[in-house]
């Protein structure tokens, strides 16, 4: 795992994640406002999601929390790891209505 630099992943990961748009034949599930980092080591960065749950009456904003790792969530990179988060923040929001 030498060399990766779990930091620029994670701007990338913030860049392919702000103001993403999820949604389905019915309209807009979520919205993403942001993504910041809680705390950064060499081998996790603790991370928050804010988003817009566009199903709820008056549209709340809500977070989700989840760790980027190199072992784990992170091992593909963070293409792989943003589809992925979406796919559960998706999940979320549609379990919540």
């Amino acid at each position: 795992m030498a060399g990766r630099d779990l930091a620029a992943e994670f701007r990338t990961l913030r860049e392919l994640l702000v103001g993403v748009q999820r949604v389905d034949d019915h309209g807009p599930i979520l919205t993403i406002e942001a993504v910041v980092a809680l705390s950064e080591s060499a081998e996790v960065i603790e991370g928050r999601i804010h988003f817009t749950d566009d199903r709820a009456p008056g549209r709340p904003s809500r977070t989700s929390d989840f760790d980027y790792e190199v072992r784990q969530l992170a091992v593909d990179g963070p293409k792989d790891a943003a589809e992925l988060l979406l796919i559960n923040l998706e999940e979320e929001a549609l379990a919540a209505d």
